[in-house]
């Protein structure tokens, strides 16, 4: 997520990018501009990149359905295509069968 080098490099040669959630909706953001501005500069489509964002869920444990779907809601408005998620509690069907049955579909609809 360097913003002078790393993101140059995926203006000037990448297809897609990913981001780390974790690092904050601001921070995440001034990538995103970053990269916009390298794009300006190289004249290439910033929307061609697909900007992709890991973050972790804990369904067995700290998050919601309503705060995942939040976070969901302001990767995408951001203009993040995809969210891919670690799930540390896999090893529980529970999580999953949340996941597949109340996420992923509002998600879809994002």
């Amino acid at each position: 997520m360097g913003q002078k080098k790393t993101l140059r490099l995926v203006a000037q040669y990448a297809d897609a990018c990913n981001f780390f959630e974790g690092a904050g909706a601001q921070s995440l953001q001034t990538r995103l501009d970053a990269l916009k501005a390298h794009c300006e500069n190289l004249e290439r489509d910033y929307d061609t990149i697909e900007k992709t964002s890991l973050g972790t869920v804990h369904l067995s444990g700290a998050d919601t359905v309503e705060g995942i779907l939040r976070r969901l809601t302001v990767l995408s408005g951001m203009g993040f295509t995809h969210a891919i998620f670690n799930m540390p509690d896999v090893h529980q069907i529970t999580p999953l069968e949340t996941f597949a049955r109340e996420i992923i579909p509002a998600a879809a609809a994002l």
